[in-house]
């Protein structure tokens, strides 16, 4: 890829959407990424599909923007839309020429299905599992390394072990049945 196109593109950004349930957050982030894929200063060829990374929070919000991103695609590289205002606001958000971006499309829904472990949609655990992964040498971790999801037994012995350094049992505690009194605030 050439590396002064995706300089030029300025490509170097964080795209935060914040928003309550139902606002449009998939859709904004799924015409986000799809004009970081067709940007038109970019050739064709230099579709920097590696270079974009969109994190959500659930498995699902991850699965339902892959699911946008490939359908506007779609609608892009098939000319169907299903209003003209539709049309517009994807376009508009996008720039360039409508043929060149049809074409563009087409093949950025070819290279992502040629390259599709490169589609970087994912959830906050799973981009951190994968960032430990890569670095797992380094962290002196195992290389087949496993996060647990069940945490309670560890919050349980952090506590137990947080209450047996911060309260310690005083003679007055104990006649007066308190045996656990703050030793330290």
């Amino acid at each position: 890829m050439n590396k002064t196109a995706l300089s030029d593109a300025n490509f170097i950004q964080v795209f935060i959407v914040e928003a309550s349930a139902g606002s449009g957050k998939t859709y904004t982030l799924a015409k986000r990424y799809v004009s970081l894929l067709l940007d038109p200063r970019l050739k064709p060829q230099d579709i920097p599909l590696s270079a974009i990374l969109a994190i959500t929070f659930t498995n699902k919000a991850a699965f339902e923007m892959k699911a946008r991103i490939l359908e506007l695609l779609k609608k892009i590289a098939l000319d169907k839309f299903t209003t003209v205002e539709e049309k517009q606001d994807i376009l508009s958000a996008i720039g360039g020429n409508e043929k060149k971006l049809r074409q563009k499309a087409y093949l950025a829904l070819d290279t992502l299905i040629r390259n599709y472990n490169f589609f970087q949609v994912q959830t906050i655990d799973s981009f951190i599992n994968a960032l430990l992964s890569g670095c797992a040498f380094k962290l002196n971790l195992s290389a087949n390394f496993r996060i647990k999801n069940d945490y309670s037994q560890y919050l349980r012995y952090s506590l137990d072990l947080w209450r047996t350094c911060w309260f310690i049992p005083t003679p007055t505690a104990i006649i007066s049945g308190n045996s656990k009194v703050p030793a330290r605030i």
